[in-house]
């Protein structure tokens, strides 16, 4: 029995200090900028959140047309995150609510320029999806430089800009859970309202090989860099939390594809994407947990 009421006055005194303390002695105010390390889970999944909005090619490049235009509509496979790999906040220690989607879209705009060199735009509009609004701009220049009767090399530069804002240290699921200690461990007190800002870049190298007129399979491998930077803006545990965690630092890529033109008109195009990365979790070993994930695209030239 004695024991029993220890364990009550301990569970007490761990749910009840957070909340009278910031009374107590004056609302905590977080607000500092923090370089994270190359491998820290917070930079990894910035990282991989990055790679999965990067513009890959969807086709090799090729001899254009100056003027010519195609319209793109692309869509990509979200991987859902394990728990283990939601262990994100806090150095690997908090469990981040990030599986919001399965899938994104993407419109693009192919724009044949002089030289063989085509430009292509795409945009990610601020639509809200599972309590995140994305707001991302990419952009591509591509060119062919080596082409023979069954294979052709070419390179490409793209660029990535944007952001992404939401819930995401204090989701909404888990401030409803209230005072659960399981639930909301930290005691998050309203959905936060964070920022996470992604500027990327990079550079690619692809070889297509002519199956037929039709059908062209291509291989990339390439390099990117990211700089990104995670502007929390959450309450908990009686803290205002306004701290920022920037990371930057490059990453391999590789990726394959299919383009397949159905018409002269009409083109499918299908790709998988891989990146190593580099994570070290919480009183874990360094391993490399990259990211593989599908993308697909339909395509309408309007010569």
């Amino acid at each position: 029995m004695r024991n029993l009421s220890v364990e009550r006055a301990l569970a007490f005194f761990v749910l009840f200090i957070p909340l009278v303390s910031p009374a107590l002695q004056g609302q905590q105010v977080l607000d500092y900028d923090e370089r994270v390390a190359k491998d820290r889970p917070e930079f990894w999944a910035m990282k991989l959140v990055g790679s999965e909005l990067l513009m890959t090619p969807m086709g090799p490049p090729r001899r254009t047309e100056t003027g010519q235009i195609e319209l793109g509509l692309e869509a990509g496979w979200l991987p859902s995150l394990s728990p283990e790999q939601r262990l994100i906040g806090f150095n690997g220690t908090k469990e981040e609510n990030v599986n919001r989607t399965p899938l994104f879209a993407r419109p693009r705009v192919y724009l044949g320029l002089p030289h063989d060199v085509s430009l292509t735009v795409g945009y990610v509009p601020p639509v809200r999806i599972g309590g995140i609004r994305p707001n991302i701009l990419t952009l591509s220049a591509a060119r062919p430089v080596i082409t023979s009767p069954v294979w052709r090399l070419g390179v490409r530069a793209h660029g990535l800009l944007g952001n992404l804002r939401g819930d995401i240290t204090c989701d909404s699921d888990t401030v409803s859970a209230g005072l659960d200690p399981i639930r909301n461990p930290y005691l998050c007190e309203a959905p936060s309202n964070d920022t996470m800002t992604i500027r990327a870049g990079g550079f690619e190298i692809s070889n297509a090989f002519a199956v037929s007129r039709s059908i062209e399979p291509y291989v990339t491998v390439g390099l990117n860099y990211f700089d990104t930077k995670f502007r929390t803006d959450a309450r908990y545990s009686g803290i205002i939390d306004r701290s920022r965690l920037l990371g930057a630092g490059p990453a391999f890529a590789l990726g394959g594809g299919l383009s397949y033109r159905l018409s002269q008109k009409i083109r499918f195009a299908g790709e998988i994407f891989y990146t190593p990365l580099d994570v070290q979790r919480y009183l874990q070993p360094r391993v490399n947990d990259g990211l593989m994930n599908l993308r697909v695209m339909v395509a309408y030239d309007l010569r």
